[in-house]
Formats: structure tokens, sequence, C-alpha cells
């Protein structure tokens, strides 16, 4: 959540391949990891995986401070571990944190074993240019990223879709992303991370988004960590 303060958790591994990654470390099993010594400091410690949910319940808890949103679980890709996620989604709330998942959402079934340990979720809409996965598997994938923003929605889960944009994006994808999307509580549109694309034509999209939701849900968000040097 743009301004508000989280302690994020990167889930390694991913089963897509898109284009514009800005984690591509995380795509894979990790012998390690690292726990911030303390907030904002940019310094680590390194600990040995696997880490149990209460293990990282515990560095959540050192990180948390005044003034914390939620807990972010993100990647890589967490529905890759859901069994994992769900179980330290589930401790988290039970220490009175909120929970903020942060998906592609290639799997609507373990989605929605996640769904009543979640406060938030946001779900990545992949397009084709954005090339995550062949694209005869794309139809698959977008279904199930559109139904798990469906079931958010339905139990009561701030519902967010995200919608990546590079330069060479086709207008037409974008805007056929966003139809459909009417019952969401937000829809972002990112310019991925080192793209020149021109504020004329974010305007643009903004406003065909707009023909679907209101404007107060529809917002154009960076990458606000990569503008921060951080994480």
């Amino acid at each position: 959540m743009v301004g508000r303060r989280q302690v994020f958790v990167r889930m390694a591994g991913c089963n897509l391949h898109c284009r514009y990654c800005d984690t591509p470390g995380f795509c894979g099993r990790q012998d390690a990891c690292r726990a911030e010594l303390f907030p904002g400091w940019g310094e680590f410690s390194e600990l040995a995986n696997p880490l149990r949910p209460e293990q990282v319940v515990a560095e959540i808890d050192r990180l948390s401070g005044r003034g914390l949103h939620s807990v972010s679980l993100t990647g890589g890709e967490p529905l890759c571990q859901s069994d994992f996620v769900g179980a330290l989604a589930r401790e988290c709330q039970s220490g009175g944190q909120k929970v903020y998942l942060e998906t592609n959402g290639f799997s609507m079934q373990r989605f929605c074993t996640l769904l009543d340990h979640l406060d938030y979720a946001a779900v990545d809409l992949k397009l084709p240019s954005h090339q995550a996965c062949p694209a005869e598997e794309w139809e698959m994938l977008i279904q199930n990223e559109r139904a798990c923003l469906d079931f958010a929605f339905q139990a009561g889960v701030y519902a967010m879709a995200k919608v990546v944009i590079l330069a060479e994006t086709p207008d037409r994808e974008v805007e056929s992303a966003c139809q459909g999307l009417e019952g969401l509580d937000a829809l972002v549109l990112q310019p991925a991370w080192g793209s020149r694309i021109p504020s004329r034509r974010l305007l643009r999209l903004h406003e065909a988004a707009c023909t679907n939701l209101s404007p107060e849900k529809v917002m154009v968000i960076p990458q606000v960590h990569r503008l921060l040097g951080v994480l």
C-alpha cells in the first residue's frame, strides 16, 4: 500500500517468466534468506532456509513498529508455497497483524485456501506482451487471475488489480485488461521500471480504465520501492 508502512516477506520461487521481472534472484530455490537487522537500515543478517512460520513471525514482530499497516507477502510468487503462506498468514492474523498478499494469481484453487487469512489481495493481470507464459497458456492464466479477484471481492477481502505497462505494450491490451473489473476496490496501472512512457499515454490509459471503474479507484503508481532504493 503506497505511503504506508509494511513489513515485506519475500517468497522464493515463481512459475512465470515475465520479461519485466525485477526480482529474478527470487525465481528459484534459495539456501538462505536475509532478515533486516533494524527497520529501514538496509543491513541484514543471513538465515538458513527453510524457515518455519513461527520463525518468520518472530522476525516480523521484531521489525514491526508503530504505524504498521500490514505484512506484505510477496515474491517471487507466494502461491508456489501456498501451504507455508497460509500458515504464516494465520500466525500473523493471530498476532493482530493485517495480511497483504501480492500474487500473479496463477491458481484460483490455491488462492482460495488463503482467503480466510487475508485482509488485502493484489493480483497482477498478465498481458500477452508480458510474455509471462507460453502463448497457448495465457488464456488459462488470465482466467485464474480474474477468478482470484472475484473470490477476494466476494469474501470481503480488499481486492486490487495491477497492470504493468511496458513501453511496447499495446494500448488495446491494457484497455482489455481493465474491462470487467467494476467490483474491485482499486486498479493500479504501473509503468515498468526503466520504461520510458509518455505522460500523455498514461493519461489516456487512465481515462480508458475510468470508463469501467470510478476515478477514485484507478491509480497510476510507479514502483515506489525502486524509487526509494529499498528491497
